[in-house]
């Protein structure tokens, strides 16, 4: 009678598993946006990011995240005309020679115009062999087509263009009718990722990326990476790994270069013609940024988890307790409507939220949905989510290798996370069932069939908001 009753435990785990799958997307919400592991932020600006990642041996990797939405900017720079090239476009318009500058000069330029300057990157590929140098592939600035290039005829079918407006992004495929047909102020023209530019060479590269970060549907987040040595596909790579959904690749070699705050990040003595100036946002009032927290922990059904949420003052105002709040709007596990700060947050501080959970009723993957707020006022600019998996008691001693798999999945930035979380606990438990009652199929089905009706009459009877769903 143990082994029935045992195996019925895990057939009506199986059960509600599948009976809750449904919902679970909806209730976890897509994963916070990280950096890969390794990377570290360096420089932060409202609106831009700086990330830096070391290799034993090697040189550095930096990656720029610059969020238009939050008024970041950016910005074509290029040297003086010489020769105005006309007709002699790739397209049937000009193709001017421009004057070739150390990037040290075009950040002095760029601050002198934009008190706002955070980076600069390099950016078109043109003739290194001449002073001044032609550009390759198309250059609209501001509404105006200052080049279309020389390179017609190069690495056809390999050809993108960045298109960049004050709010969004996009990278597309290049071709004379798409970009006459853009109506795209800025237009920075490159060649798709996996074109054959010393593809496995350990050399320079300059890659940049487009993401819609916030999953709204506008691609509102534009990232640069520069390398001194790495390949072709590592470089993009880099970036998926950040979020990028399309990549475009920009000079590399001797022009792959970058400074920020008048400081090189990826140095060299190359003078280019062709650059792109990153400004940031104005800096709000009050505004947050998740510095850490717990996020797809695993608990054990039954039992508590401590969750830990600190939280980084990116606005130009002081935090005063009593005043500003984390306020909850699903799940607060027992941690109540309102969670006051312990103590004041000046403007580039941190501080960080504890509490333990109530003991976790059922197994599944749920969410935890907060909103900084001052007064009832919230500042945040979207939901706090905190993911949480819990797993019977019968997978307690696999708690280790669930959490491998999910550190692993972090890495990967899989966009599936809750399902494939919900696959392997089921997968744990069919196992269980198979090792208890190899032979008995019918029983099994029986019990299982049993179980789905009483989880069914369960489910219906449960309140919404009760704690654990």
């Amino acid at each position: 009678m143990k082994r029935i009753s045992f195996l019925a435990r895990l057939a009506a785990l199986l059960a509600m598993l599948t009976l809750s799958l449904p919902t679970l997307t909806a209730q976890a919400g897509a994963p916070p946006a990280t950096p890969p592991p390794d990377f570290e932020l360096i420089n932060s600006a409202p609106g831009v990011d700086l990330y830096r990642k070391d290799y034993a041996g090697g040189t550095p990797d930096y990656v720029l995240v610059v969020d238009l939405s939050k008024g970041a900017g950016m910005h074509l720079l290029s040297g003086v005309v010489v020769d105005a090239g006309l007709g002699g476009g790739a397209y049937g318009g000009n193709s001017p020679t421009f004057t070739r500058q150390s990037l040290q000069q075009f950040w002095d330029s760029f601050t002198l115009d934009e008190p706002d300057a955070f980076c600069v990157v390099n950016g078109s590929f043109f003739a290194t062999d001449a002073d001044p140098a032609a550009l390759a592939f198309p250059l609209k600035v501001d509404g105006q087509m200052l080049s279309e290039g020389y390179g017609r005829d190069e690495f056809p079918d390999q050809k993108r263009m960045l298109e960049l407006w004050s709010d969004h992004a996009r990278i597309t495929t290049l071709s004379s009718e798409a970009l006459a047909a853009s109506d795209a102020p800025n237009i920075l023209a490159g060649l798709a990722q996996d074109a054959n530019k010393d593809s496995l060479a350990l050399i320079g590269r300059t890659f940049a990326g487009v993401d819609d970060a916030d999953e709204n549907g506008s691609l509102e987040t534009v990232l640069f990476i520069s390398s001194k040595t790495s390949r072709a596909a590592d470089t993009a790579g880099v970036l998926r790994a950040f979020g990028a959904d399309d990549v475009i690749m920009l000079d590399g070699g001797d022009s792959a270069q970058m400074m920020c705050d008048n400081q090189p990040q990826v140095y060299s003595d190359r003078p280019i013609p062709q650059a792109v100036g990153i400004t940031a946002g104005e800096q709000a009032a009050y505004a947050v940024k998740i510095a850490d927290q717990t996020d797809w922990a695993v608990a054990v059904e039954g039992q508590t988890l401590e969750i830990e949420l600190t939280l980084a003052n990116t606005g130009s105002e002081l935090w005063r307790m009593g005043e500003v709040a984390l306020l909850n709007q699903r799940n607060d596990w027992g941690a109540g409507e309102r969670m006051d700060l312990p103590q004041d947050v000046a403007p580039g501080e941190n501080i960080t939220l504890k509490w333990v959970t109530l003991p976790f009723e059922k197994t599944g993957v749920f969410v935890s949905q907060w909103q900084l707020a001052r007064g009832t006022q919230a500042f945040s600019d979207k939901p706090i989510l905190i993911n949480v998996i819990v797993i019977p008691p019968e997978l307690e001693d696999k708690k280790a290798e669930l959490e491998a798999k999910i550190r692993e999945w972090a890495r990967q930035r899989v966009d599936d996370m809750e399902q494939m979380i919900m696959d392997w606990i089921q997968a744990q438990v069919r196992r269980g069932i198979e090792q208890i009652c190899p032979f008995g199929a019918a029983l099994p089905g029986a019990v299982i069939a049993g179980e789905v009706w009483k989880a069914r009459r369960k489910k219906e009877r449960r309140r919404k908001g009760h704690f654990g769903e």
